[in-house]
């Protein structure tokens, strides 16, 4: 079966050698799409804005009555008493005059456009080389003329003519006319770009991809959301890789303290991978990728939202929606989920103990059942407020709360090979439950200047969020002849902690010509970070629960970086390029309270570092592009990699942190290039290479238990010499025909970890190849049914970097090395989806809801095994997750997006003429 997904995965992807000609242009689109056009009117001489004035949109129109055609106003208004004017509802494909008039004003009239001149020239040769072909196209067998042909795909044109680039594309749509001067010639700015519908974008610095429709995850987290997205890996237990490291994750361009599993997929509009971050970001995460998630916010005019119902084979239902106003200068959006879960998982692991040389002493086998219950609530909002055309402000926060249970059985066996040779079997029992919390909010603030492109924002984020975990525990030995080994052990832990992270930055971005920018900012970052962890045993001699007090600490530290970046964007004929540099410096301030001795603290403080980065692109042609980009980033240790003090909760695998722990910094350089055969056909081909120095990593050694004075395994970390991650990455789309398309994502890579300063040969590299592949059909005259197959397979890798490797739980404890010899062994799977849009508009025209049925790992295959290996230990872990969990979920959309409905009334009167554009442009 592994065979055959990895050969399906090849041949699709290798099918562009059959591709010999064009499959054909889809139905044009974004004709019917509406703009917005706003501005200033000022004197010529003071600058002042001018209240009152009025500003009408006239466009020619042909008359079907006298044949000839004629000026018709669509949209009109009077200014605000500072100059402000906003018309919006403009159709997007046209040309437009705007007509300006005050009393003792001279009056002012100019064409304005959505589109510049070249943009307008290329569409009008689309359409008349289309119209040559048709004209020149054979007649048919019959003798009869050509079928009409589909005319040319506008926003097609209109993409490939901004390069790629959706956010200049969607910017078109909403142009600022500047400040127009009444008495003199009005200053014509040429504004940037909009729109686009397209599942997968590339930009200068990262992959976009819309989610906003992707069946699979519908009334799921954003961990399903990530199984979607190319380059992206998910394993059983949810967590995220991207080639073969874990990802930093921001939400709305800033970091975040929530979780994958605390966001719900349906308030996700899109993701955006960015590989090798450039200067404007924050410089720690080593070779990480940024995962940012852009939430669904709608600014247009009128109301819109949705209601989600659903429910999965366990009976757990969830509810949801989402609820977007606007009217005059407030925009207010809010969005809500409450969701159940069950997860059912079975571990199976084997671990062999050395003593000396490489001869087992001692084996544990352990089987793991484990079901957890629980909820999640999450809720988001905020408001726009529109100061006037160029200055917002916007307050928005979100809260989340989960409540859990769980439980867990672990049985043991133990063998000892050596005299006297022991058999013993044992379990665990582990009842246990908890909530975490999550607070945050945010302020911003926007200012734009005239000038297109010139902009000033100024934000302030933060996060709280807390959690709380109690746990029972029962242990039990017995003997070979069955009989138990002593009492029962009743166990009993409390936990928890809080933390804070603030967050203060301030971007500036000036176009000094149309061909040179420059972005500048500043950011502070400060988190506080706080846990307990108290352990208490049963004496049965009292019959009370007493404190182990060696077992049981508290923890607080600060962690504080302060940044300050610029980056200069520009472009020279078919060359654009962004360099740039940040520099950043940051320090830990730590205490630690133990029961058995006075309070201890550290600091850690490491010196300003520069992060420069480089950009290049080069267009080669209408259909390709070339890009080649480099940075510098870091990895700094964090706090529980760096405390001097021993943890003793596990006796036999003892934690103790490295003061002299040093940052790891990573080189990245990386190498894009894009092709689009045609509408139908794109390819995007990525090499990449990452070297890291010092690169923290597990390390374990042998000593005395202080407290037992018997031997044990200490886990800490150390900077190894330098691991090494290359690859190449293909990324490919296929609408194969207008209802079937495919997305294929393939990565082989190599990743090399060099230990050699830690023990002599002590290395571990491997080859490995990473495969996901989207296949979409749509069916009927209507597209109302759409199936769609999600399918990834990961061959043989080394243990992720930054990960927590495997897992060795039970009552004998151990611990996973990062930097130990380990693999995880190949995995694959499939989930499967089908959705029916089943509700109509009240115009019949398209559809406002839909029923979705999925199903996850639906051949049973996705399983976690991995083997590691030291000194002191190998083990063989193999662990199954929540396979086969088909989801029912119930989806309506409503609203209208009509700025008429909304119409605020012109208090001052409504001038001849205009009537129309006040009732909205309809």
């Amino acid at each position: 079966m592994r065979s055959y997904i990895f050969t399906l995965i090849a041949f699709l992807f290798f099918s562009y050698v059959l591709v010999a000609q064009p499959m054909g242009g889809r139905p044009g689109v974004g004709m019917g799409q509406t703009g917005h056009f706003y501005g200033k009117i000022v004197d010529a001489a003071s600058g002042k804005g001018l209240d009152a004035t009025s500003v009408q949109l006239i466009s020619t129109k042909f008359d079907p009555i006298t044949k000839t055609r004629k000026d018709t106003v669509i949209n009109g208004m009077l200014t605000q008493p500072n100059g402000d004017f906003s018309l919006e509802g403009v159709p997007f494909m046209g040309d437009y005059k705007l007509k300006i008039s005050a009393i003792g004003y001279k009056e002012v009239e100019q064409k304005i456009s959505f589109l510049t001149p070249e943009l307008q020239k290329k569409i009008m040769e689309a359409f008349a080389a289309s119209a040559a072909a048709q004209k020149a196209a054979p007649p048919d067998s019959t003798g009869a003329a050509p079928k009409p042909a589909a005319p040319p795909n506008v926003m097609e044109i209109l993409r490939k003519a901004m390069g790629n680039d959706m956010s200049k594309l969607m910017s078109l749509a909403d142009k600022d006319l500047g400040n127009i001067k009444i008495t003199l010639d009005p200053k014509m700015l040429d504004n940037v770009t909009v729109t686009g519908t397209r599942s997968m974008t590339l930009a200068v610095d990262r992959k976009i991809f819309n989610v906003d429709k992707t069946l699979a995850a519908s009334g799921g987290t954003a961990t399903e959301i990530m199984r979607q997205i190319p380059s992206v890996n998910v394993d059983i237990d949810g967590n995220v890789t991207v080639r073969n490291t874990s990802p930093t994750i921001f939400i709305d361009g800033r970091p975040t303290t929530m979780t994958l599993e605390q966001i719900p997929s349906d308030a996700i509009q899109s993701v955006e991978l960015i590989t090798n971050p450039s200067a404007k970001f924050d410089a720690s995460g080593g070779t990480a990728a940024i995962l940012n998630i852009v939430m669904k916010k709608n600014r247009k005019s009128g109301y819109n939202g949705s209601l989600r119902a659903g429910i999965d084979s366990r009976l757990r239902p969830n509810l949801g929606g989402d609820f977007n106003f606007r009217q005059g200068k407030f925009n207010t959006f809010v969005s809500g989920m409450l969701a159940t879960r069950k997860s059912i998982s079975n571990t199976d692991i084997n671990t062999n103990y050395f003593a000396k040389g490489n001869q087992p002493s001692a084996s544990i086998i352990q089987d793991i059942e484990n079901t957890s219950k629980g909820y999640f609530a999450f809720i988001r909002g905020g408001t726009d407020y529109f100061i006037d055309n160029r200055n917002t402000i916007t307050l928005a926060g979100n809260f989340t709360r989960g409540v859990f249970k769980n439980e867990e059985l672990n049985q043991m066996e133990y063998d000892s090979f050596y005299n006297p040779i022991k058999v013993e079997t044992g379990y665990r029992k582990t009842m246990g439950e908890g909530f975490f919390r999550n607070l945050g909010g945010s302020l911003s603030f926007k200012h734009l200047f005239a000038k297109p492109g010139h902009e000033f924002t100024a934000d302030v984020n933060v996060n709280a969020m807390k959690n709380q975990n109690d746990a029972n525990f029962l242990n039990q030995l017995y003997n070979a002849d069955n009989s138990p080994k002593g009492k029962e052990v009743k166990q009993l832990t409390n936990g928890g902690g809080t933390s804070s992270f603030v967050v203060v930055q301030t971007d500036y971005s000036n176009p000094l010509t149309d061909k040179i920018k420059i972005d500048a900012g500043l950011r502070g970052q400060v988190r506080e970070f706080s846990s307990k962890n108290m352990n208490y045993v049963y004496d049965y001699t009292t019959s009370k629960f007493v404190i182990n007090s060696f077992a049981s600490s508290q923890y607080k530290f600060t962690d504080q970086v302060y940044a300050a970046y610029t980056t200069v964007t520009g472009k020279a004929g078919k060359l654009g390029y962004n360099v740039g540099l940040r520099l950043e410096s940051s320090n830990y301030n730590g205490t630690r309270k133990s029961l058995t001795n006075v309070d201890s603290s550290f600091e850690v403080s490491y010196p300003i570092s520069a992060f420069p980065s480089a950009f290049l692109s080069y267009k080669l042609n209408d259909k390709s592009d070339l890009q080649l980009n480099y940075s510098r980033r870091i990895n700094r240790p964090n706090f529980f990699q760096l405390i001097p003090f021993v943890d003793y909760t596990d006796p036999l695998n003892l934690r103790v942190g490295n003061p002299g722990l040093v940052p790891e910094f990573t080189n990245s350089f990386e190498v894009n290039y894009s092709y689009q055969i045609n509408n139908n056909h794109n390819l995007l081909v990525s090499s990449y290479y990452k070297h890291t120095n010092d690169l923290i990593t597990g390390y374990q050694y042998k000593d005395v238990n202080q407290i037992s004075k018997d031997s044990a395994i200490y886990n800490t970390y150390i900077n190894a010499n330098s691991s090494t991650r290359y690859g190449l990455e293909l990324t490919s789309r296929d609408a194969f025909t207008k209802k079937f398309d495919v997305t294929t994502n393939l990565n082989f890579y190599n990743a090399s970890i060099n230990s050699e300063n830690i023990k002599s040969d002590l290395n571990n590299s491997q080859f490995s190849f990473f495969g996901k592949m989207t296949l979409t059909q749509k069916i009927g005259k209507t597209n109302q049914w759409t199936i769609q197959a999600n399918g990834d397979y990961q061959s043989k890798t080394v243990v992720p970097v930054n990960s927590g490797g495997g897992r060795m739980g039970g009552f004998f404890g151990g611990s996973q090395s990062a930097g130990s010899n380990g693999y995880v062994n190949p995995n694959y799977g499939v989930d499967l989806s089908v959705r029916r849009e089943i509700i109509k508009n009240k115009n019949g025209q398209g559809y406002q809801g839909n029923i979705t049925l999925s199903m996850n790992d639906i051949f049973r295959t996705r399983i976690y095994d991995v083997v590691t290996s030291s000194d002191f230990f190998e083990q063989a872990l193999t662990r199954r997750r929540d396979p086969q969990i088909l989801r029912l979920q119930f989806n309506w959309r409503f609203g209208k997006i009509d700025t008429s409905i909304f119409k605020r009334k012109n208090l001052k009167g409504e001038m001849e003429g205009v009537s129309e554009g006040m009732s909205g442009g309809q």
